[in-house]
C-alpha cells in the first residue's frame, strides 16, 4: 500500500473510532456494536504496525496495546496529593463547618458536595491539549507513572479540543458490572476472585501488560483542576471540564448550610447501591478558590475539604487473645487476635485496640464476641461487644504490669493514656529505633533492612545506633553470616559510610524523637545548622521557632537532656557522623533564603509555595529578622506591617515574577 494512502486510512479509522468513543461515553449513544468496533480497531492496529511512522500517542490504538511496561517510574507531584480528614457524625460536620467559618471573614460560604468514589486517586497532566502523564497518589508527594495504563480508559480523551495546559485530579475505578464479569471469568479459569472493585482497580492500574489492563475495563471520573483553572469557583471549573468532554463526577450538588450537606450525605448513603460504582462517602469542599487559599492546609490534609464517611460495615468475631507490642518509642499497643471473619471484602484476623483505656472503656472480657468494623474502611477496629454471647466465667482484660519483651515495669507519662517501656535496652525499642534510623526518609542506609537488623541484633553486633558505624571493624564476622557475601557486605558498609553526611534534617528525624516528625525535623535543622548546635539547644532557642508548640519543645528538650541520648550522640560524632546542612541544593538561585506569603494571591497559595521551594526558598509562616522576602497579595495584614517595620523587602506577585526571571535567565 502507498504510504500516503495508508496515512489517510489511519486518520479515517482513528476519527471513526474516536467518534464512537465520544458517542458512547459522552451522550450514551450506541450506534455500533462491539464486534464492528473491534474490526475497526484491528484494522487500525494492523495499518499502524505496517506504517509505524504514522503511529501517534493520540491514536485510539494506544488504549488497548503497546509494549509491556518494564518498570513503573516514580514521579514527584507538582502539587502534593493530600489526604482528607474524615467526619462520622452530624456533630463532626457542624464542628468542621464552624472551623471553616471561624477562619474566614465572609459569613456566606458555598460548599460543593460530591459522592466519594471508592477507587484509586490519580493526577492527570495535559500539555498543549495532549494527555502527557498520569501519576498515582503514592505517598502524596511521589507517585507512580501509569500513563500507558490510564490511556486504556476509553472515557478519557487523549486530546482535548483546545491546546490547554491542565493538571487534573480524579478517581479510577472498576464499574460493578465489569467487576462481576471479571470474577466470573477468573472462576472459570480456576483463579481466586477479587475481593472488591477497589482492590481489583488498584491491582489493575499497576499491571505491566497494557493489553491486559485494557481488557479489564477501568473507568475514571474527575473532580478537580489544580492548575489551569478558569474560574475562582470550583463548580464552574467542573462545568468547564465537562465542556472539554472530560469525564467529570456528576453526582454532586452545591450546598449553603449544614442541613443541606447532611441531607445530601443521607440521600447518597441510602441510594449508593443505585450507582454503577462503589462509593464510601461524600466529599465536602469550599467552592471558592480564594477562600481555599485563605484556609490553607495542615501537614496532612486541606482545611477547605473533608470527607463524610458512610457507616462502616460491621462483623462479629470472638476474641482469641490480646497481643501486646512495643514500638520504637516504647509505647505499648494492644492488638486483638480474632477468629477470622469476612469484612468489606477482606479477611480480618487482627484489630487494633489502641490502648488499655480503650479496652476498659469498652469493658472487654476474655473470649468476648466483639463487633469489628473498618475505621474509614481501611483499618479494622473494635467498636463494641455482644454481651449476649459473654461467658459466665469471663474475666476483664487488665493492663500488663511488665513489658512483654524485656520484662521491665511499664509506666504512664503524665497527661497521657499510653503505657510505656522506659528501658532503652529493650529489644523491641532497639529494633524499632534501628529500623526507623536506617529507613529511606531518615538515614537511607540502603542494603540494610528489617531482617538484617534483627539478625545483627540477635548476634550482638548492633545493640544501639552507634554500633552501626562500628560494623566496618567486624567485617570478618559479617562475612560468616548466612546470606552475607563479599559484595553485599561491601555495599552495606559503603552505604553506612555514605549516611554519615546525610542532611541534618534527615538525621534529626532518624533519631525517632516523640512528636518530632519530618516537618519539625526540617524546622530544627534550619534553626541549628550543625549537630553540635542541635546538641546544645535550649528552651530559649526553641521559644521563637515558628510552628513549634510546647509539646514539641518539651519532648525535644527531654530527649536531649537524657544522659543516654546525649552520650549516644557524642559516640556518633566520634565515629564520624557529620550531617550536612538541611537538604537544599546550593546551586538553586534562592537557596537558604526565607520567604513568608500573606494575603490573597491570584494563583493558589500551594502553587506559589511549590514553585518557591523548587527555587530554593524556605517557606516560613511568620515574619522575623531572618525573613528575606515577604510575598503579598490582597488584604495583607499584620505580617505586612511587621515586614515594613523590620525593613524586609515586600514583593507583589508581579515583582516576584520579575525577581525570579532576573535570577534564572
Amino acid at each position: 500500500m502507498d504510504p500516503s494512502h495508508a496515512q489517510r486510512l489511519i486518520k479515517e479509522l482513528s476519527d471513526k473510532i474516536n467518534l464512537y468513543n465520544d458517542e458512547y461515553y459522552q451522550i450514551g449513544g450506541d450506534s455500533i456494536d462491539d464486534d464492528e468496533y473491534d474490526i475497526l480497531l484491528e484494522q487500525l492496529i494492523l495499518l499502524e504496525t505496517q506504517f509505524p511512522q504514522f503511529l501517534t500517542s493520540r491514536s485510539p490504538s494506544q488504549r488497548v496495546g503497546g509494549k509491556p511496561i518494564e518498570n513503573l517510574e516514580a514521579v514527584k507531584h507538582t502539587h502534593p496529593m493530600l489526604s482528607l480528614s474524615n467526619l462520622y457524625s452530624r456533630s463532626d460536620l457542624d464542628n468542621w463547618i464552624n472551623s471553616v467559618i471561624s477562619r474566614l471573614i465572609e459569613s456566606e460560604i458555598l460548599f460543593g458536595c460530591e459522592v466519594k468514589i471508592d477507587g484509586i486517586a490519580i493526577s492527570l497532566i495535559y500539555e498543549n491539549g495532549l494527555l502527557k502523564q498520569a501519576i498515582t497518589r503514592g505517598n502524596g508527594e511521589v507517585g507512580d507513572d501509569v500513563t500507558q495504563n490510564v490511556k486504556t480508559i476509553r472515557s478519557l480523551p487523549l486530546e482535548l479540543g483546545e491546546p490547554l495546559d491542565l493538571e487534573l485530579r480524579g478517581e479510577i475505578f472498576l464499574p460493578r458490572n465489569r467487576f462481576e464479569l471479571i470474577n466470573r471469568q477468573r472462576d472459570k479459569e480456576g483463579l481466586p476472585a477479587f475481593k472488591n472493585p477497589r482492590n481489583a482497580a488498584a491491582g489493575t492500574i499497576r499491571i505491566k501488560d497494557v493489553k491486559s489492563v485494557a481488557q479489564r475495563g477501568l473507568d475514571i471520573l474527575l473532580y478537580d483542576i489544580v492548575a489551569g483553572q478558569i474560574s475562582q469557583g470550583h463548580a464552574e471549573n467542573l462545568d468547564y471540564m465537562s465542556s472539554l468532554a472530560l469525564p467529570v463526577n456528576s453526582f454532586r450538588a452545591n450546598c449553603k448550610s449544614s442541613e443541606e450537606i447532611f441531607a445530601f450525605c443521607n440521600q447518597w448513603e441510602k441510594k449508593q447501591s443505585d450507582l454503577p460504582f462503589d462509593i464510601d462517602g461524600v466529599v465536602i469542599k469550599v467552592d471558592n478558590l480564594e477562600q481555599r487559599n485563605s484556609l490553607g492546609v495542615t501537614a496532612k490534609s486541606p482545611r477547605w475539604a473533608t470527607a463524610w464517611k458512610f457507616k462502616a460495615e460491621k462483623a462479629k468475631s470472638r476474641l482469641i487473645d490480646i497481643e501486646n507490642s512495643i514500638g520504637r518509642t516504647g509505647t505499648l499497643t494492644p492488638v486483638a487476635n480474632l477468629e477470622p471473619v469476612e469484612l468489606a471484602g477482606t479477611e480480618v484476623k487482627r484489630a487494633t485496640l489502641h490502648n488499655y483505656d480503650q479496652i476498659a472503656r469498652l469493658g472487654i472480657h476474655d473470649h468476648d464476641t466483639l463487633f469489628v468494623e473498618k475505621g474509614g474502611d481501611i483499618i479494622p477496629k473494635i467498636v463494641g461487644i455482644d454481651f449476649t454471647q459473654r461467658k459466665e466465667d469471663a474475666e476483664p482484660i487488665l493492663p500488663p504490669v511488665n513489658c512483654p519483651v524485656c520484662g521491665s515495669l511499664l509506666s504512664r507519662l503524665a497527661q497521657e493514656i499510653d503505657l510505656h517501656c522506659d528501658n532503652l535496652a529493650c529489644a523491641a525499642i532497639i529494633e524499632g529505633s534501628l529500623e526507623h534510623f536506617i529507613s529511606k526518609k531518615a538515614m537511607d542506609i540502603q542494603s540494610f533492612g528489617s531482617a538484617i537488623i534483627k539478625l545483627f541484633n540477635k548476634k550482638g553486633l548492633v545493640k544501639e545506633l552507634p554500633d552501626i558505624y562500628t560494623l566496618h571493624e567486624k567485617k570478618d564476622i559479617l562475612l560468616q553470616l548466612e546470606g552475607m557475601g563479599d559484595k553485599s557486605v561491601d555495599n552495606l558498609l559503603k552505604a553506612i559510610e555514605t549516611s554519615k553526611v546525610r542532611p541534618l534534617n534527615n538525621f534529626i528525624f532518624a533519631l525517632g524523637i516523640r512528636h518530632i516528625g519530618e516537618k519539625a525535623a526540617k524546622t530544627i535543622a534550619d534553626q541549628t545548622g550543625s549537630i553540635r548546635q542541635f546538641l546544645n539547644l535550649t528552651e530559649k532557642d526553641l521559644d521563637s521557632v515558628p510552628d513549634f508548640g510546647p509539646i514539641m519543645i518539651s519532648s525535644l528538650l527531654s530527649w536531649l537532656r537524657n544522659t543516654d541520648h546525649s552520650e549516644m550522640l557524642e559516640k556518633l560524632v566520634s565515629l564520624g557522623m557529620n550531617p550536612t546542612p538541611m537538604e537544599i541544593s546550593e546551586h538553586l538561585p534562592f537557596a537558604n533564603l526565607r520567604i513568608v506569603i500573606t494575603g490573597t494571591l491570584s494563583h493558589p497559595r500551594e502553587t506559589w509555595k511549590n514553585r518557591l521551594e523548587s527555587l530554593g526558598f524556605q517557606i516560613s509562616s511568620s515574619v522575623s529578622g531572618k525573613t528575606s522576602y515577604l510575598l503579598v497579595g490582597k488584604d495583607a495584614g499584620s505580617k505586612l506591617a511587621k515586614a515594613v517595620k523590620l525593613d524586609i523587602p515586600v514583593l507583589s506577585e508581579a515583582e516576584m515574577e520579575a525577581l525570579i526571571n532576573d535570577q534564572t535567565q
